[in-house]
C-alpha cells in the first residue's frame, strides 16, 4: 500500500496493546463516544467478553458498529473446544468493505491477528477500507506490530491504548468541532 502516495499514514491506525489490557473495552467505549458524537462508523469490534476462552460461557463475538448486529466469530469444536469460524469472518470482512463504500467517517475493524498477518482474514476489507480514503482504526498485539506494518506496507499511525490518546488522534485527524467528543 505504501507505492500509493496518496495515502495519509494517519488514516491507517492501530491501537498497540499488550496482554491483560481490555482493548475491546477501549474500542466499544470509543465508538459509542464517536457515536453519540454524529460521526458515522463502520465495520466491527470484538464483544467484550466476561471470561476467557470460547464457547457458551464466553462466545467470541463481533459487533457491527453501524448497525449493532451481532457477529459470532467461534465455532464450537466438541469437548468444550473451539475454532476459527471463517463464515463469521467472511461475514465481518463482507462489514468493513461495505462501511468502505458507505459513508462511514471511521471504519473499524477490530483487531489484526495471525490471519491478517498470513494474508487472511481481514486483509482485503483492510486494502479497500485505507483505498477508500477513509480513517481505518484497528488493535494490534504488541507481538504483530511488525506484521501489521508488513500488511500496511509500512503505513500508519501507532496509538496508545488508552481513551484520551484515541480521542486526540481523532481530533488532530478530522481538526473539526463537529466530529470532537468530550
Amino acid at each position: 500500500m505504501s507505492d500509493e502516495p496518496w495515502i495519509d499514514p494517519r488514516n491507517i491506525a492501530a491501537i498497540v496493546y499488550d496482554d491483560g489490557v481490555a482493548v475491546d473495552s477501549l474500542l466499544s467505549v470509543f465508538a459509542a463516544d464517536l457515536s453519540a458524537s454524529g460521526v458515522r462508523l463502520g465495520g466491527v469490534i470484538h464483544v467484550p467478553r466476561s471470561e476467557p476462552g470460547c464457547g457458551p460461557g464466553a462466545p467470541l463475538q463481533l459487533r457491527d458498529v453501524a448497525t449493532g448486529e451481532q457477529i459470532p466469530l467461534c465455532r464450537e469444536t466438541g469437548a468444550q473446544r473451539c475454532a476459527l469460524d471463517p463464515a463469521g469472518l467472511e461475514l465481518a470482512a463482507e462489514r468493513v468493505r461495505e462501511a468502505g463504500e458507505a459513508a462511514a467517517e471511521l471504519v473499524f475493524l477490530s483487531r489484526f491477528g495471525r490471519q491478517e498477518a498470513a494474508g487472511r482474514g481481514y486483509s482485503s476489507a483492510l486494502s479497500q477500507a485505507v483505498r477508500s480514503g477513509r480513517p481505518v482504526l484497528m488493535a494490534v498485539r504488541r507481538g504483530m506490530v511488525d506484521n501489521w506494518f508488513a500488511a500496511t506496507g509500512g503505513v500508519g499511525t501507532l496509538l496508545d491504548a488508552r481513551l484520551w490518546v484515541l480521542k486526540n488522534w481523532w481530533q488532530e485527524l478530522h481538526g473539526r468541532g463537529s466530529s470532537a467528543i468530550v
